[in-house]
């Protein structure tokens, strides 16, 4: 009762900060301001800076064709909202669109977990149904609708100061995750190690941690290069990237704009997928030409690998949402 109480506090503070002047009114007659923020900073990571050039680019087709009818307000990161209350912000109204990570959001909805799991790419799953699912739980839990996936086709790697050659070898070591890797670690006998992103070179600097958990697009934006010396591959878990607009304010959207945003954010979410590729076949390079080298687990043990993996993921979603779980990860499987 008291946490409740106190992220009420923490919002309405938030609240009248917007009202104070950072703000102004979500729409008025013809002319709607989309009240936006993003999970990270557009310095700090890579889906950020894409997400800020796709808003540029929808608010200019905007301009072209419905002039002044549409205004993208992009308000910045975690120094206007922190990262972890966007969602509740977004729930309340406080703001009307979020780009965030599906991980911040498994205390309402722990079915979105199973996401990572996914075999399809963002228009494959508008095809199996995937996102017309996603749509009725995001409207039911978050009172939010589901616009994009923009996290797309990078992995999770396990990176290490000393090399490992099997399953077996993660027993007992330190590695640094994010609190949905916990799991997975703790099933391959590792201890892991919960620290915010930041800390993670001084984790390995002082070995403290013996390796973390990160997509390969992160690394050299957060500077990791000098305390990494492997990646393990195969990698595991897709970061979950979304959109999701107030469900409350996507009601009020006149069907034009509804079009707009729809169609624009369909084309973001392929040309993320064009993006991330690049960037991981350069990232790829440069770990080579710093001399990260990769460890490439044999058929047998990558295979059981991979299956912990899964199945340490799935035991959690399933003990807490049986039924969404189940389902979700049947629409997500390729037949």
């Amino acid at each position: 009762m008291l946490s409740k109480r106190l992220k009420a506090i923490s919002l309405a503070g938030i609240g009248i900060l917007f009202i104070l002047g950072l703000q102004v009114p979500s729409h008025a007659a013809d002319k709607f301001t989309v009240r936006t923020v993003s999970a990270w900073s557009r310095a700090a990571q890579f889906e950020s800076q894409q997400f800020v050039s796709f808003l540029e680019m929808i608010q200019k087709d905007a301009d072209q064709k419905y002039p002044g009818q549409l205004v993208i307000d992009y308000k910045g990161a975690g120094e206007v909202i922190p990262t972890a209350q966007q969602v509740e912000a977004l729930r309340s109204g406080l703001v009307d669109m979020i780009m965030t990570a599906a991980s911040y959001y498994t205390s309402i909805m722990p079915e979105m977990d199973v996401m990572s799991l996914t075999t399809m790419t963002p228009s494959e799953e508008r095809n199996a149904g995937v996102v017309d699912y996603l749509e009725t739980l995001h409207n039911k839990k978050a009172n939010a609708h589901y616009m994009a996936r923009l996290g797309s086709g990078d992995l999770f790697h396990v990176f290490m100061a000393k090399p490992i050659q099997k399953v077996d070898d993660f027993k007992g070591l330190k590695i640094r995750v994010s609190p949905t890797h916990i799991p997975f670690m703790k099933s391959l006998g590792a201890e892991p190690v919960v620290t915010p992103p930041a800390e993670i070179y001084t984790a390995m600097e002082r070995a403290v941690v013996s390796g973390y958990i990160q997509p390969v697009a992160s690394i050299r934006t957060m500077g990791l290069l000098p305390v990494t010396k492997h990646i393990v591959k195969p990698g595991f878990y897709q970061p979950i990237v979304l959109v999701l607009v107030n469900l409350d304010f996507w009601k009020k959207l006149p069907d034009n704009l509804k079009t707009l945003l729809t169609e624009n954010f369909k084309k973001s979410e392929d040309l993320a997928m064009q993006n991330i590729q690049t960037k991981i076949k350069t990232e790829l390079e440069e770990f080579q030409k710093a001399g990260v080298s990769t460890i490439q687990l044999s058929s047998d043990e990558a295979a059981k690998f991979s299956k912990m993996a899964d199945d340490a993921l799935m035991d959690v979603v399933l003990k807490k949402v049986p039924e969404e779980g189940k389902k979700l990860k049947a629409l997500i499987t390729k037949k």
